[in-house]
């Protein structure tokens, strides 16, 4: 199966058209290939639905680098119809990863805690067919619209005009993975604490990451072999932040639904609720512990690099 996440192939003399197209095949090619398995069979392999929702933000972040090669209407259209799958893969993904963790959380260790357990994974697996639901209703409604627009867009790729656009793939790597070290580490020197502007960084991180799979191939392996993983491991432990911070609104929200709904039934689930609560919050000190001592790396590592010349010291 196509899972491949980097782009081999180009080089930074290539024409940006040309670049574009054979980016844009092969992650186009990611979507179409596991949109029908994550909608039709997805209780198959829990990974159709995983490699979905990364498919598609892979093929987000092509299309961002590529913009200004791709015709407006067509590319607004692309965007439109790829951000309605991502949505739906994201939202049956959230939910398979929330029922894969309830069996091995701490809470959930003792025997009075079984009601909470069994009524969570009841509600899971409900708010999960629900999910489903809606990613094979978008199957059916946007899956024909995003593979025609995904066949036909690599096929109408441009030069970018204007007397500042890069003139091939290289120039391109350099004014993209520029940009978004500057966006990373200005957001790291902020040293954000609040979850939204930790996500905010999570999320920029992300973007970096898929960028550099792209035009990794324009730079010495040091881009790959260090720079990458620095960026995957940021993504990954305010990951573990964010879930544990989007859990615990997700079980005040449950809380409060069962106290309105059926308020007899809080007295058996509260405590094991409460406490589930209070195992998520015990992660968020570890996760912002390790956020500090990766900002200090990473703000090292830039200033090591010069951050203003980084595309020229990998290049060299």
């Amino acid at each position: 199966m196509a899972e491949g996440k980097w782009i081999s192939g180009l080089k930074p003399g290539t024409p940006i058209a040309d670049a574009a197209r054979v980016v844009l095949t092969e992650r186009f090619a990611v979507v179409r290939q596991y949109l029908p398995l994550a909608a039709n069979n997805p209780y198959e392999d829990v990974e159709y639905v995983h490699q979905l929702r990364v498919g598609t933000r892979r093929t987000g972040a092509a299309l961002r680098a590529f913009s200004d090669a791709l015709p407006r209407k067509s590319l607004k259209a692309t965007k439109t119809a790829l951000r309605t799958i991502r949505q739906a893969a994201g939202d049956a993904r959230d939910w398979d990863v929330f029922l894969a963790s309830l069996p091995g959380a701490k809470p959930f260790g003792t025997a009075t805690a079984k009601p909470t357990l069994d009524f969570l994974l009841g509600y899971a697996f409900g708010q999960r067919t629900a999910a489903q639901a809606r990613l094979t209703a978008t199957e059916a409604e946007t899956g024909p619209e995003f593979l025609a627009l995904s066949e036909s867009l690599p096929t109408r790729t441009r030069e970018p005009e204007g007397t500042d656009a890069p003139t091939n793939f290289g120039e391109l790597a350099v004014q993209q993975l520029g940009a978004l070290f500057a966006e990373l580490t200005a957001s790291a020197e902020a040293n954000p604490t609040e979850p939204h502007d930790l996500h905010a960084l999570r999320i920029i991180a992300k973007r970096l990451r898929y960028a550099i799979e792209i035009f990794a191939e324009c730079f010495p392996p040091y881009l790959k072999e260090t720079i990458y993983p620095c960026v995957e491991r940021v993504q990954e432990l305010l990951g573990e932040v964010q879930d544990a911070n989007v859990g615990i609104s997700r079980l005040v929200d449950i809380r409060a639904l069962v106290g309105a709904v059926a308020p007899k039934q809080l007295t058996r689930v509260k405590k094991g609720l409460d406490a589930l609560a209070t195992s998520l919050r015990g992660k968020i000190p570890a996760g912002t512990k390790a956020f500090a001592s990766w900002r200090k790396e990473w703000l090292g590592l830039m200033a090591a690099l010069k951050l203003e010349v980084v595309a020229s010291v990998v290049t060299a």
